[in-house]
């Protein structure tokens, strides 16, 4: 009887690592570019996430702004529209007091009520007139001098017309 080896037999496809001091330094290095690699692709990940949010967050404030320009738009032109509305209602009241104003009316006031009577032709009359403290001038009074001259010849015509004119 033949009882042979009576070893453990291990399956048949169970093979043991080689080990061996190459293959060791080989995968490292293999493990390091792959560390490397992950890596570099984290940071390309990173930058493209930050890239992406300041662009969302430009595009936010741009919006923002012209949303804020639209609604300043937008009152602007109500408020203009406010404004007409008021002048022209303004300039109606103006028309109709001045309408509503009869001088034959306030003659007669002043005449019965106040006792107030028209000057002849010999009285003098003297009004005062309180004067202020500045001086206006527009825009043709201090401007080159062509204004100057025009309004120069303007005041020299204005006495030589009123030189001969009838008192």
């Amino acid at each position: 009887m033949n009882y042979g080896n009576l070893a453990y037999k291990l399956p048949e496809q169970y093979t043991p690592p080689v080990r061996k001091r190459r293959n060791i330094q080989k995968n490292r290095v293999i493990a390091d570019k792959r560390k490397r690699e992950q890596m570099r692709y984290k940071v390309k990940n990173f930058r493209r996430i930050a890239a992406i949010t300041v662009m969302a967050l430009s595009a936010g404030f741009m919006i923002s702004e012209f949303v804020t320009v639209n609604e300043t738009g937008q009152e602007i032109a109500s408020l203009q529209k406010e404004l007409n509305t008021i002048e022209s209602a303004t300039s109606q009241m103006i028309f109709d007091m001045e309408q509503s104003v009869d001088l034959a009316e306030i003659e007669r006031q002043a005449t019965t009520r106040l006792g107030m009577q028209r000057p002849e032709k010999y009285q003098t009359i003297y009004v005062n007139v309180k004067q202020d403290d500045y001086i206006e001038s527009t825009a043709d009074e201090v401007e080159g001098l062509g204004n100057g001259m025009m309004s120069m010849l303007k005041k020299l015509g204005g006495n030589i017309v009123q030189f001969f004119s009838i008192k």
